[in-house]
């Protein structure tokens, strides 16, 4: 078999040059050696000379059928140079290939074509036929006959595996290198690309989008889709950063110059026109990856995707709630597994997980910085740094010795830009989204209120109700729906099911060290400390545990930092913690929080307090459910005295009071003494509630239950 240089040969009308020159791409980035015209025809060479050396030249000539290539004057000329070389078959040196039907000559209907009249709007059907075509070209490759078939193959060939990091097809325009520290989000680049490649031919256009807080590795995670999956996107991939409208023409014809597609006279062209350019070359059929990055507008994406053609678009944002006619599909990334956010933070510290201690306080690290990709692979580099100075126990030390946000690692240490050009500062990268607030926009200020008001919650799921409360608004307040949508859109909350928030633990401080204009950071803390305690008095009235129990965390936070700030209301905090505690069977973590109460309500009341009574009596409760009958009952006589003292012999707080003596008393043995506490507390209920009322009936009980002994 003679060589060639080349394998293929484009005959074309001028017509159909954009298609044709995207073919000879395709193939020339699948190995082909490919003779097209403006590639290689020399300067000053005679056309008729060069066409017939290049025909000569090539193993096979692609004949690009057309209304206007039938009958043309050079690409006939091709034709029949192709056909006198081989005139009967024998070699297969002329291939029709159909781009728009048109009646064919004689000499063409005799030979088998290739059709891709019905593929310019269908780019996995393109994918097929261009696979027939390339291995009529080449004989070692597998011709695919079967349409679905072939797609079902080529997806589940691509996404059973994440590739290695490979080139880019020619043309691509990618500024950011892979990482290669790139660890824990394996099923969120599978899923983007199962997404991107949607295995339909309705899959035109297709978005998805990589979303979630500053911080959270969205960007890296694209870099990482397009260096690992780019190779298969035969007409390139293209990254655009989309921040700023006002620059996004810029970022779209930069894809056609020289350092992207290098389109054919594209430097004449005034910016509006590279543009166009662009786009109508986006809207053929080749398979492309465009990656917008850092998108916050609905419209932005709406107005530079491609509706037709082969593109595919990933988007990159903060805004989690994107309008569902934008037909998105999203990936909402979490922080790190704790195990992959550990391996980031140990990575230039070989061997030091070895030791248990070195693990737990690696794990502790991790914990403090909430797993959050940028802030562990911050610390890491600064461990890798000191990696023969500063231990894992040590650098947690640090932490714990001031805010977080404030540690070096997470500041300045880091000067070199990342793989991604982002600031390497976790609280600046905060910034960045909290500065598109406008004070002067009302919306934004209540926004910012807000977002406050939620810092001082605990960092779990944060009831909208009680948010909404400790800012004074009505139970059912429009403009705060508007507020916290603003919050989710710039990446600063999370919205949950039923309208729940949840802030990341670093933006928590952030957000605390952010008062809203008017608002200072204590009158943020005692707003929610009031909401709560009013919150959970009611609760624990109603007698039914379930509601407080959700949002524990957050009474449990308020009661420690009320001790901490020595806020006057500490001790009814505490005291309702204990109470709601004791309801729910966990006598000994009600005894911490009643025991913390008295020794508050001891510290500022008079030891004989109303106040200290009720403490008393709740702490002698405790102390009989964890069987300590005698410290019960030293807690009841306390309380009865402090109680009569108060309100007399005949209080109902009295009555309770004799009533629980009356409880340990039988469970101690003393049963006469038992009895006379009993009648006296059923005297005293029967003047304050009546005959019917439950506590008098329950007063009632215990006293026939001693009578039938």
């Amino acid at each position: 078999m003679p060589d060639f240089p080349y394998d293929v040969f484009l005959s074309y009308n001028s017509a159909q040059k954009e298609w044709t020159r995207d073919l000879a791409r395709r193939l020339r980035d699948s190995g082909f050696n490919v003779w097209l015209d403006e590639w290689c025809l020399r300067g000053g060479e005679s056309w008729i000379v060069g066409l017939e050396r290049g025909v000569q030249e090539s193993r096979h000539l692609v004949f690009v059928v057309s209304p206007d290539s039938v009958g043309a004057v050079w690409p006939n000329f091709e034709q029949l140079l192709g056909m006198l070389e081989d005139p009967d078959a024998r070699d297969r040196k002329l291939i029709p290939v159909i781009h728009t039907h048109h009646p064919l000559p004689p000499r063409l209907k005799i030979r088998q074509y290739i059709d891709f009249s019905d593929t310019h709007d269908r780019p996995q059907l393109y994918e097929f036929r261009l696979a027939q075509l390339m291995a009529d070209l080449d004989p070692g490759r597998e011709r695919p006959t079967d349409f679905d078939l072939y797609v079902d193959q080529m997806e589940d060939e691509e996404l059973d595996t994440i590739p290695t990091v490979g080139p880019l097809p020619r043309g691509s325009v990618m500024p950011h290198r892979p990482n290669p520290h790139f660890v824990g989000r394996e099923d969120q680049l599978t899923e983007l690309e199962r997404l991107l490649r949607a295995g339909s031919t309705t899959a035109i256009g297709q978005v998805a989008a990589a979303t979630g807080l500053g911080g959270i590795g969205k960007t890296q995670l694209a870099v990482e889709c397009a260096h690992r999956y780019g190779r298969r996107y035969s007409g390139g991939v293209f990254w655009l950063d989309m921040e700023d409208p006002t620059a996004i023409p810029s970022e779209v014809a930069r894809c056609g110059g020289p350092e992207g597609m290098d389109l054919p006279g594209f430097g004449a062209l005034s910016l509006d026109g590279q543009v166009a350019r662009v786009k109508k070359e986006w809207e053929r059929p080749a398979l492309r990856l465009l990656i917008f990055d850092n998108v916050s507008d609905a419209d932005v994406v709406e107005e530079w995707r491609p509706v037709t053609g082969g593109c595919r678009v990933l988007i990159t944002s903060r805004r989690t709630d994107w309008p569902s006619a934008l037909g998105l599909r999203e990936v909402r990334l979490a922080t790190l597994p704790r195990d992959k956010a550990i391996e980031l933070l140990c990575k230039g510290k070989p061997g030091a997980l070895e030791d248990d201690g070195e693990r737990e306080a690696a794990d502790a690290i991790c914990e403090t910085l909430g797993d959050l990709p940028l802030a562990v692979a911050l610390a890491g580099c600064y461990l890798e740094f000191y990696k023969h100075d500063v231990t894992l126990a040590q650098y947690l030390e640090e932490l714990q010795d001031q805010p977080v946000l404030e540690n070096p690692a997470l500041v300045d240490f880091v000067q070199d830009p990342s793989p991604t050009d982002h600031i390497q500062n976790v609280a600046a990268t905060f910034e960045m989204s909290y500065r598109r607030l406008d004070a002067n926009n009302d919306t934004d200020l209540l926004a910012m209120k807000l977002l406050h008001l939620a810092s001082h919650f605990a960092p779990v799921s944060i009831s909208r109700e009680l948010l909404m409360r400790a800012a004074g608004l009505d139970p059912d307040p429009r403009r705060a729906t508007d507020a916290l949508r603003r919050l989710t859109a710039l990446g600063l909350t999370e919205e949950e099911a039923e309208g729940r928030l949840r802030l990341h633990r670093l933006l928590v401080e952030f957000a605390s060290q952010h008062p809203a204009p008017g608002q200072t950071e204590e009158q943020g803390w005692e707003a929610v400390a009031h909401t709560l305690l009013q919150f959970a008095r009611r609760e624990n009235e109603s007698g039914l545990p379930a509601v407080l129990a959700r949002e524990l965390p957050h009474l449990r936070r308020v009661a420690a930092e009320a001790v901490e700030r020595n806020w006057e209301r500490a001790g009814d905090l505490s005291n309702s913690l204990g109470y709601h505690l004791h309801g729910v069977a966990a006598p000994g973590a009600a005894r911490e929080h009643f025991e913390r109460a008295l020794a508050i309500f001891e510290e500022v009341l008079a030891p004989e307090h109303a106040k200290v009574g009720t403490l008393v009596n709740n702490l002698g409760g405790v102390l009989q459910a964890v069987g300590d009958l005698e410290g019960a009952r030293e807690h009841y006589e306390r309380a009865l005295a402090i109680d009569e003292a108060a309100y007399g012999p005949d209080h109902p707080d009295v009555g309770r009071d004799v009533n629980n003596l009356g409880s340990v008393l039988k469970a101690m043995g003393d049963l006469e003494g038992a009895r006379e506490h009993c009648e006296r507390a059923l005297a005293i209920c029967r003047r304050a509630y009546g005959e019917d009322h439950p506590r008098t009936q329950t007063v009632l009980a215990n006293l026939r239950s001693l009578e039938q002994r």
